[in-house]
């Protein structure tokens, strides 16, 4: 199996037809498919259903989809470290949305003081880049609890509360902060991500909150909160979205996250990674 064949293979699953693929990969279409019969061949599955529309993936096409983005990611970052050895140093960090704006101040900080190291940055949920660390594509992550840490190794960079954001002009008390039991009666909108968490404190308290909508964007969701839908559980990081909107602090010790930085367990950082580490923990 070459990586070669992984990206034709993905390519055409993402465009769904073997023609188009070989349109974007500038190549024929016979040359194409023959690449992916070895590759059918060599694994001894079928990666496609053949349809009069185009082409569909089968359970184990599937299965190596997930997996091609890994491996391909993978030997992209490789490639790239390999080819700056001597020039200049690579820091391989995941960042998930909530967690950019506290980490982005040590980060420019770090740049200024290693003028040396470039930067290769995932983006992604934080389970998501768990997985990255474990498989060696990042180094280090900057993630958010809550989270298993058995398997890593972390530092805390910072603590915040919730928020619960609204459109200034739906009915609301006009403090900093507010209890659960204020929102209660509202529609909410919750991240899926925290949706245990917060629901867990809501019946902590014997509290029966009404959810609105769960969400994956919490950028989306603001403009759902625009429109005065609903209003929304945010972490705290998230204010800078929120722009016009009313921000108030949820006086709710359970709802408390951190925002770590998270490493491979048993294993030594690397120089720059240490360097980096040096200038978020200082």
């Amino acid at each position: 199996m070459e990586l070669r064949q992984l990206e034709y293979f993905r390519e055409i699953a993402n465009t769904g037809s073997i023609n188009e693929a070989a349109r974007k990969l500038n190549m024929s279409q016979p040359p194409l498919s023959y690449q992916i019969r070895q590759l059918e061949n060599e694994l001894n599955v079928q990666l496609f259903e053949r349809t009069h529309k185009g082409v569909i993936l089968t359970a184990a096409g599937k299965l190596l989809y997930d997996r091609a983005a890994s491996l391909l990611d993978y030997a992209r970052s490789t490639e790239l470290e390999v080819s700056q050895t001597g020039k200049k140093r690579v820091l391989r960090i995941g960042i998930t949305p909530t967690t950019v704006g506290t980490v982005m101040p040590f980060i420019a900080e770090f740049s200024k003081k290693n003028p040396d190291v470039n930067f290769e940055v995932h983006d992604g949920i934080t389970y998501t880049l768990y997985d990255y660390l474990q498989e060696g594509i990042i180094d280090i992550s900057v993630v958010r609890t809550p989270l298993r840490l058995d398997d890593v190794e972390s530092a805390v960079l910072h603590s915040e509360p919730m928020i619960a954001v609204s459109n200034p002009e739906m009915p609301s008390e006009r403090r900093k902060s507010l209890i659960l039991e204020e929102l209660v009666h509202k529609p909410l909108i919750l991240y899926r991500r925290y949706e245990k968490l917060i629901m867990d404190a809501f019946h902590a308290q014997n509290l029966v909150p009404e959810v609105f909508c769960l969400c994956d964007d919490a950028r989306g969701a603001t403009l759902w909160v625009k429109e005065g839908l609903a209003t929304a559980i945010f972490p705290q990081s998230m204010e800078p979205l929120c722009e016009g909107l009313t921000c108030q602090v949820l006086d709710e010790p359970d709802l408390v996250t951190k925002i770590l930085l998270i490493w491979q367990k048993g294993r030594k950082p690397t120089a720059v990674v240490q360097d980096f580490m040096d200038v978020c923990l200082k």
